[in-house]
């Protein structure tokens, strides 16, 4: 036999209610020649006996590490990979059935794109479903300062050579990896969002992105990466594009949040949380938009 067109990869970490739906997804593509590889990042629960009758079958190749934080994970099942593209996918979301049979056809469809996306629905603990995620039309490496199409890279395919030539996911980056990710692979090809809904990205108490004032700053931190290979006019134009994105992604909530404790009595919690924003400070002082949209959160309510 060869090699199989697509290798998943799915990194899990203490989610063992949620990774055999998971799997379910990928077990029921209309695509078949598929490898799965599961990497435990250091679960501390029953997540290796859960999958243990997958890995006795031979359904999945897994591996277990120490924990080392989700990238690195990625990177792990990457190394282990022998599929033609590769697709990543949270141990707590969903594929909708002809996933990835539509973006393999697309790809080999269009030998100069690099990777492909759809858009994603988010569903609750039990699967109901709730708001579809934007389209994005076009795609560029200008274009990725001011949002991140994709909300998980669980709705891309991407080409197994081209991540590997540009060496992976960077795990020093927290939580803003995957955008980090599709500004390298810019640099290098083209990138095609697609109509059609690709994930079902799950909402629920133990998310990760829940840690809003880690993820601003690494938001603002790999935009900093990425904007130092421009020209100083069109490095503030997108910074300040940039800044406008992250505050009203990240950093409304971090001033909402801060109200609340204020309303609470807790004026030292409110100090630190609304610090979060500072990764934002210029934004807010020299950006009319920015600073606007944060007195207007400080005194609303």
């Amino acid at each position: 036999m060869g090699d199989p067109r697509v290798s998943v990869i799915i990194p899990t970490y203490q989610h063992r209610d949620y990774i055999l739906r998971t799997l379910s997804s990928v077990f029921e593509q209309t695509l078949g020649d598929v490898e799965i590889i599961v990497v435990n990042d250091g679960s501390t629960d029953d997540t290796a006996s859960v999958l243990s009758p997958l890995v006795a079958t031979r359904r999945i190749t897994y591996i277990e590490q120490n924990n080392q934080g989700q990238s690195r994970a990625r990177n792990t099942g990457l190394s282990q990979a022998k599929g033609e593209y590769i697709a990543f996918l949270d141990d707590d979301d969903l594929w909708p059935a002809n996933k990835l049979a539509s973006q393999v056809a697309f790809l080999d469809a269009n030998p100069s794109v690099g990777m492909v996306g759809g858009t994603f629905r988010v569903i609750d603990e039990h699967d109901a479903p709730g708001r579809a995620g934007p389209f994005y039309p076009a795609i560029s490496f200008e274009t990725l300062f001011t949002a991140n199409p994709f909300h998980s890279p669980g709705q891309t395919l991407i080409r197994a050579s081209l991540l590997k030539e540009i060496g992976g996911l960077d795990p020093r980056i927290w939580g803003a990896d995957d955008w980090d990710l599709w500004f390298r692979i810019a640099k290098h090809s083209t990138i095609v969002m697609r109509d059609e809904i690709a994930l079902y990205y799950r909402v629920h108490a133990h998310n990760a992105s829940r840690q809003t004032a880690r993820l601003l700053r690494a938001c603002c931190d790999t935009i900093e990466v990425h904007l130092h290979t421009l020209d100083k006019r069109t490095r503030n134009a997108l910074r300040r594009d940039s800044q406008r994105t992250i505050y009203a992604g990240l950093g409304c909530h971090l001033v909402s949040a801060a109200r609340d404790e204020v309303r609470r009595g807790r004026l030292i919690s409110a100090l630190r949380t609304i610090r979060g924003v500072l990764p934002l400070g210029r934004g807010i002082l020299f950006d009319d938009n920015v600073r606007r949209a944060f007195l207007r959160d400080v005194v609303q309510g």
